[in-house]
């Protein structure tokens, strides 16, 4: 923190002897007093440790800085560095300088402490001309007391400064930086999107396998049907070839009763005829006629008798014939039927080989299904604690960031009870001044406008999005956004 100061110069224009220049150390801030010098015979009483800086025409710069570092939990060190610069007007002059720094112990309440007695002895001691030789030197005493507590305590800054270094060099602080969380994240995010496309592709292609199933299983349910209906007209055909076998034998046995019947019928007929002739040739009758001659009786039973075996012969060949044309016609059913009985089996055994192998892929299918939502399941859950681990972490960075807004404002707080601190540091030195000099002039150098501190605000903004088919989330992506803001 770089903080302005503001001094007071008291110049002595009634002598231009020389003067001496001391600093007062408080705390971070520094006020400069000008002191008329004693007489020359009372200069040699000044402490030995008082060092006079050889006249000069150029300006002298006189530094004093100091580093300290706060080990209270949850703070970031902090260092001040304090610039003093005193222009000089040409004169021959002589000044006495030191530096200090702001200890860790109670150091800037020993200095305002001392302070304070060198008011109070100012206002007490020296309110008049003649107490000004005793006061002179009360002062030169409890200065060189004071600059030996000042070398003291730039002992002591050394020594704290080279630790803090050796500190600073062991303990680098380390700073959050999420670069390498947003990139784990973006991998992440890269590698989830990943495997939902290639699930929503499995999906897919489990669909189309499924439709596809349903398609064949349509199609098998379709050729069982029609081997269902080839079947049962197999069995109506068996059942059409078992009645005309029956039919068959029947007209056989009926054709095989009818030979017998004819052949009984051409015995009795033969018996008869040769009865009949035996009977004509024992009985020698000779029967005249006076009527015309008839027909004889060989020549008609030979006329019916072929007649009749014509008859005979062309009902069985008629016979035959259907019989022949019916087992024919029975036997090309039959042979066509079986050809299809044939066929089907071949069809329905190459249709339920074929089902049987879709179901074996869908079954794999649904297995690979269900690995792919458990690695899905699982991916999605090493990604929910992933982004809750990034999710504390922002948090973690967030209350970094406003602890450290607290610390500004608490620096801020400090810096203006210091300045109040050391305006009544000035008056008080003005009080002093007016008592040594009375009419002398005050001049004061006013401070550089105060510089208001630069806030810089960074936001980061996540956007996440989400695609969603029926309801279910089949992408996500995010993005993360830093925003710059400052503020003066």
């Amino acid at each position: 923190m770089n903080s302005s100061h503001r001094y007071t110069q008291v110049c002595c224009s009634s002598s231009p002897a020389q003067y001496i220049k001391v600093w007062f150390l408080c705390a971070e801030h520094c006020v400069l007093l000008t002191l008329i010098p004693p007489p020359a015979s009372s200069l040699h009483q000044l402490h030995p440790s008082t060092s006079f800086i050889p006249p000069s025409s150029s300006s002298e710069d006189m530094m004093s800085s100091s580093s300290m570092r706060n080990f209270s939990i949850g703070r970031q060190p902090s260092f001040s560095n304090l610039s003093l610069r005193d222009s000089g007007r040409g004169r021959t002059k002589a000044a006495v300088s030191f530096s200090a720094a702001k200890p860790l112990s109670r150091a800037s309440s020993m200095s305002l402490a001392d302070l304070n007695s060198l008011s109070n002895l100012s206002l007490n001691g020296l309110g008049n001309s003649t107490n000004e030789k005793e006061a002179m030197q009360s002062l030169n005493s409890r200065l060189a007391n004071y600059l030996e507590k000042v070398r003291s305590l730039e002992k002591s800054n050394a020594d704290l400064e080279l630790r803090i270094k050796q500190l600073m060099l062991e303990r680098v602080p380390k700073g959050h930086d999420i670069d390498t969380m947003l990139s784990q994240a973006h991998a992440l995010e890269h590698e989830v999107r990943k495997r939902t496309l290639e699930n929503a592709r499995i999906m897919l292609e489990i669909d189309n396998a499924k439709l596809a199933a349903d398609d064949f299983r349509i199609k098998w349910e379709t050729e069982s049907a029609m081997c269902q209906s080839v079947e049962r007209d197999c069995v109506a055909l068996k059942r059409a070839k078992t009645d005309h076998d029956q039919i068959i034998a029947t007209l056989r046995g009926d054709l095989d009763s009818l030979k017998e019947e004819l052949y009984f019928l051409k015995k009795n007929h033969e018996e008869e005829l040769d009865s009949l002739r035996a009977r004509v040739a024992q009985e020698d009758v000779n029967v005249e006629v006076d009527a015309a001659r008839g027909p004889e009786l060989g020549s008609v039973l030979s006329e019916l008798r072929s007649q009749y075996e014509g008859i005979v012969r062309k009902n069985k060949e008629e016979a035959e014939d259907w019989y022949r044309k019916k087992l024919e016609v029975v036997q090309t059913e039959v042979r066509e039927s079986n050809e299809a009985l044939r066929g089907a089996q071949s069809e329905l055994t190459e249709r339920q080989r074929f089902l049987q192998t879709l179901e074996v892929e869908l079954e794999s299918l649904h297995k690979q299904v269900a690995a792919l939502e458990g690695n899905l399941g699982e991916t999605g859950q090493k990604y929910a604690m992933e982004m809750e681990r990034l999710q504390a972490t922002l948090t973690q960075l967030e209350e970094d960031l406003s602890q450290l807004r607290l610390d500004m404002q608490r620096n801020k707080t400090d810096y203006e009870q210091l300045l109040r601190i050391k305006q009544n540091l000035e008056l008080e030195i003005a009080t002093y001044r007016r008592l040594l000099e009375g009419e002398e002039a005050v001049k004061e150098v006013l401070p550089p406008p105060k510089k208001e501190p630069d806030v810089r605000t960074r936001k980061i903004v996540k956007v996440v999005t989400q695609t969603m088919i029926n309801g279910k989330v089949v992408d996500e992506s995010s993005e993360v956004e830093q925003i710059e803001e400052s503020k003066k």
